[in-house]
């Protein structure tokens, strides 16, 4: 089960999702953490090695598609000519692309701006590399995906808000933060996605009733109160961040339970996928290659028949 942490930049979106990982991985669950933001701060945070995927494009393709003459961009939705991770974190293409901890847990790294890329370089196009992963990803109830998503809506500049069965929103009890929320929210909606909420950096009960106000308390799994251990954390204290969780036990229960009620919709997923895949190649990339990249979509594909069949 996948789950994206998204919210303003200064939110705490990336240590909340640091927190849930080592959250999973106290319970003993197989965890995939990638990190989806410019500021590559969650690897760091879980004190594991980075290797970059954002530059390496053409690499990722080729050990995940077996006919690769033909074009490929970040967006293009699996076929049945695919390659498909498939076996949980000991699969190939982890080991040969992701970081591993001593609990086992798998990091893959989009990465950050690269001397010659600064200054005329896009990161969406750095993201490509990531979405192409999540669509030839078969992950299943014993693997949990967690991911860093880049600040604020930049998000819905790509397929990104697409890629997890639960976004998590971290919001701050502040005008600003919730507006872009709502921003997301009024987005994703379009696409039959919902998004849920963790409101952080709580001072008092002014705070959580403005959060209420604003916010359906349905969408809302947990508060959090401003920390002093996460203060800590953030000054190299290593065990603030146990401490945080010891004592957000509660909360962070409440996130589990919530990814696992959910019901995977590989179909929803493959059908919005295309959408954003036509409308990518629409905009430019068929132009491009000088061909209509539509024609690339296997309408017989299935993630169901893949998994069945597997």
């Amino acid at each position: 089960m996948r789950i994206t942490f998204l919210g303003k930049g200064g939110s705490g979106k990336t240590t909340l999702a640091t927190s849930f990982v080592k959250y999973l991985e106290k319970k003993k669950k197989d965890v995939l953490a990638i990190d989806a933001d410019i500021n590559v701060n969650l690897g760091t945070a879980l004190d594991m090695p980075k290797r970059y995927l954002g530059d390496i494009f053409d690499y990722v393709c080729k050990d995940l598609e077996s006919n690769y003459n033909k074009p490929f961009i970040g967006s293009s939705p699996a076929t049945r000519e695919s390659i498909f991770i498939k076996d949980g974190l000991d699969d190939p293409f982890l080991r040969k692309f992701a970081t591993y901890n001593d609990n086992g847990t798998a990091l893959l790294t989009v990465g950050t701006y690269t001397d010659n890329k600064i200054g005329y370089a896009c990161y969406h196009s750095k993201l490509g590399s990531a979405v192409f992963i999540y669509n030839r990803l078969l992950d299943n109830n014993d693997l949990y995906v967690v991911t860093d998503a880049t600040a604020g809506i930049d998000s819905v500049g790509t397929s990104m808000f697409n890629v997890s069965d639960l976004n998590l929103f971290v919001v701050e009890p502040t005008k600003k933060s919730v507006d872009v929320y709502k921003e997301f929210k009024d987005i994703v909606s379009h696409y039959g996605i919902d998004t849920y909420v963790i409101a952080n950096k709580i001072k008092n009960n002014d705070d959580i009733e403005y959060i209420k106000r604003n916010i359906d308390e349905e969408h809302i799994l947990g508060f959090i109160n401003e920390s002093d251990d996460l203060r800590k954390f953030e000054q190299d204290d290593k065990d603030g961040l146990n401490r945080f969780i010891e004592s957000n036990e509660d909360m962070l229960e409440n996130i589990l339970n919530k990814l696992d009620s959910i019901d995977k919709d590989w179909d929803r997923y493959l059908s919005v996928q295309k959408q954003i895949y036509i409308d990518d190649v629409g905009d430019w990339y068929s132009r491009y290659y000088g061909e209509d990249l539509t024609k690339y979509i296997d309408e017989e594909f299935s993630y169901k028949d893949v998994i069945e069949n597997d």
